[in-house]
């Protein structure tokens, strides 16, 4: 057997440098992958721009404070705006009594899950977070809504 010159020994170890680049290269790549498909995966789906627009043109002004707040567009019901641990709720009610969340914002670290909107005889969502839900409710009184929150820690 011949004993490899020098060039021979460069070429090969080139050459096996440029392997195991390739093997990390592709190693890390498919790792990106896995943890990207986990990282963008989930959450509540995107509303149109004109569902926004509808939103927007359906809420009345609120102002800044503490506790829930009322707004009534004319010929709309009612809203009441609700800040939890979990998040804020703006819920309203239609003239026909049925409960619906307009709008809902999680806390910083909180999620919304199980999110049933409405118009419905109850409208809910659980906000949650890694040691914490809170249930928010909403029923009609008429055209007011009723806002029952509860925290499990």
């Amino acid at each position: 057997m011949r004993v490899p010159t020098g060039k021979t020994r460069t070429a090969l170890a080139v050459l096996g440098w440029c392997c195991a680049a390739a093997v990390a290269v592709a190693v890390g790549l498919t790792a990106v992958s896995a943890l990207g498909r986990g990282i963008l995966d989930g959450g509540p789906p995107m509303s149109s721009p004109e569902q926004v627009r509808r939103e927007l043109a359906r809420a009345g002004p609120t102002t800044p404070g503490d506790g829930p707040e009322r707004t009534g567009p004319a010929g709309e019901g009612s809203s009441e705006v609700e800040r939890t641990p979990g998040g804020t709720v703006t819920a309203g009610c239609s003239a026909e009594e049925r409960a619906s969340l307009r709008s809902w914002s999680p806390s910083q670290g909180f999620r919304a899950q199980d999110v049933e909107d409405g118009p419905a005889d109850e409208a809910e969502l659980t906000f949650e977070s890694e040691a914490t839900e809170v249930e928010i409710t909403v029923v009609c009184d008429g055209d007011t809504p009723l806002v029952s929150t509860e925290i499990d820690r």
